[in-house]
């Protein structure tokens, strides 16, 4: 555990050092984000998963593996933290390519979203937390999509909560 926790450490100071070099090739966004949830499929216990994507292929310039492991993290984190269904989808708006995240728990309220993306940031929950993290995921995820020349946002409604990047 110990391990873990330097090498988060250590992951998260190469963040900020700017020292991250990524390795942007042409990626087939809809295969890479359908192994995704191949992947979470296996692992999602009672919850569910769906994936609607619209598009039959979407070759974009990006860092597969960066950009496999922030998507990682949003549904790994609607899986933990959101309701009881989770939904992703692609899409493109022009040049844009759009993944959503999309959980029924709408349980972060207005300061929580505000520093969600801070670094070692996690929503307080009293001295318990279920489940165990070190609150870099989604400071590492939205660092990986501005890299990109990206942006991600959150939108928190009654019942939904909803994390859009665009590329």
């Amino acid at each position: 555990k110990l391990n873990n926790m330097v090498e988060k450490l250590l992951e998260t100071a190469t963040l900020d050092s700017n020292e991250i070099e990524l390795s942007i090739e042409p990626t087939d966004t809809v295969q890479m984000t359908k192994k995704l949830i191949e992947k979470f499929d296996m692992v999602k216990g009672d919850k569910q998963l769906d994936f609607a994507c619209s598009l039959k292929e979407r070759v974009i310039d990006i860092d597969a593996f960066h950009m496999e492991n922030a998507m990682s993290n949003l549904i790994d984190n609607a899986l933990k933290y959101g309701g009881q269904t989770v939904s992703v989808s692609l899409s493109s708006a022009g040049e844009k390519t759009i993944w959503e995240v999309t959980d029924n728990g709408g349980k972060i309220d207005k300061l929580q979203q505000s520093r969600i993306f801070e670094k070692f940031y996690r929503i307080p929950t009293g001295n318990v937390h279920n489940v165990k993290g070190f609150g870099i995921g989604l400071y590492y995820t939205k660092t990986m999509v501005e890299k990109h020349g990206g942006t991600i946002a959150l939108d928190v409604k009654q019942g939904e909560t909803k994390f859009s990047i665009s590329i």
